[in-house]
């Protein structure tokens, strides 16, 4: 609850699992809203068992027990809070499987949702980590689709991360243009705050490339393994930070696999390094990518999912296709040796983070948003 909130202030609720990045970002909100006097604000984070855990974010089959299981306990959390704290006015869940059944809730709180994809959105960019056997036209899969319509028609807004998935929304589940906002994670300048990297000395330490990213394989770390292993680059120090490295531990890789998000470790890291490098095989956004960025460095990434509404190629970095080694190499080569080109585009990916993804101005966007909705219901 937000410490300075009044009793007139709309008690709001924003919930989350905690799957991927998706308590990073909630987190974020958090320390931007979290002590606003206008709201008064209850942060849900629901552990997700390995079973379901994986029906939602890496499903292995098209049903859907693990995702009622986590409802379960999502709709018992929730009327823990309003026991304590009262009803709410309003409701924000990140994706939609975390209120898919609470029926009841969203008949009575005007919710909005905010999401990196939707099921067909997924099988659409081949994003197989999150629709692997995706067959529209199967009864269970057809029951999921009708299940995700209703919570969306059911939404006062949703709030895509990506432009792409926008479309998505109105083509595919016929949402009407006007309850549709693209609002992306945002990022805390404050804690990714820019170096002066025209005045870092270089030279007194070896060109560091990094990489951040939980799935290993997937987010395309073994690419970068293979690349730290060349001749050619046996004098670039590799950074990886995953729970999940795959590889030799030779001279010029480092592994740091104890490092949490929005750490002041992550933050030196990209502090210390030239290039940030993700390239992902399968992503519906990138908030890694933005946090280098936000630190002015240029980011090799692929051009998958929502991922080309972060990295504009040529201006903030390079977007490589998927799995291209070749393309990967060269980028990487171009990068190293030229300074300046770094400098510029690590400038420019500062300046985009700045006017596109700052953390209160999406914050301030959000409870805008959350507002309108509570004012609807009364």
């Amino acid at each position: 609850m937000s410490e300075q909130a009044n009793a007139s202030s709309p008690r709001l609720l924003f919930a989350a699992y905690m799957a991927g990045g998706l308590g990073t970002i909630l987190q974020n909100l958090q320390d931007k809203i979290g002590s606003r006097a206008d709201v008064d604000c209850a942060w849900l984070r629901v552990e997700m068992d390995g079973e379901s855990g994986r029906l939602d974010r890496r499903p292995r089959r098209p049903i859907l027990p693990g995702t009622i299981r986590n409802s379960m306990v999502t709709g018992a959390r929730i009327r823990q809070l309003e026991q304590s704290g009262g009803p709410f006015d309003a409701a924000y869940f990140i994706q939609q499987t975390i209120c898919m059944f609470l029926w009841r809730f969203r008949r009575r709180v005007p919710y909005v949702v905010a999401m990196d994809g939707s099921p067909l959105w997924y099988a659409r960019h081949g994003l197989w980590y999150a629709q692997p056997h995706f067959d529209p036209k199967s009864v269970l899969s057809r029951a999921k689709q009708e299940l995700t319509r209703r919570v969306y028609d059911g939404a006062a807004h949703l709030l895509p991360w990506s432009w792409s998935l926008r479309e998505s929304l109105i083509e595919d589940y016929g949402i009407p243009a006007e309850r549709i906002t693209v609002v992306p994670p945002g990022i805390n300048l404050e804690t990714y705050a820019c170096p002066d990297r025209r005045a870092l000395p270089e030279g007194e330490r070896p060109f560091t490339v990094l990489f951040v990213g939980y799935d290993f394989l997937r987010k395309g770390g073994d690419l970068l393994v293979k690349l730290a292993l060349e001749p050619e680059f046996r004098d670039v120090r590799f950074d990886f930070v995953t729970r999940a490295y795959q590889g030799p531990r030779a001279g010029n890789i480092r592994v740091f696999d104890d490092v949490g998000p929005n750490s002041d470790r992550v933050v030196s890291l990209l502090r210390e390094a030239n290039l940030f490098v993700l390239p992902t095989r399968a992503d519906s956004h990138s908030v890694a990518s933005l946090e280098a960025m936000a630190m002015g460095l240029p980011v090799i990434a692929t051009p998958i999912g929502g991922v080309v509404d972060v990295v504009q190629e040529g201006e903030t970095g390079y977007l490589v296709p998927s799995d291209d080694f070749e393309a990967l190499a060269d980028r990487v080569r171009r990068l190293r040796e030229d300074r300046e080109l770094r400098l510029q585009m690590g400038l420019r990916g500062r300046k985009r983070v700045e006017s596109h993804f700052d953390g209160d101005r999406i914050a301030a966007q959000v409870v805008d948003l959350l507002k309108g909705a509570a004012a609807s219901r009364a």
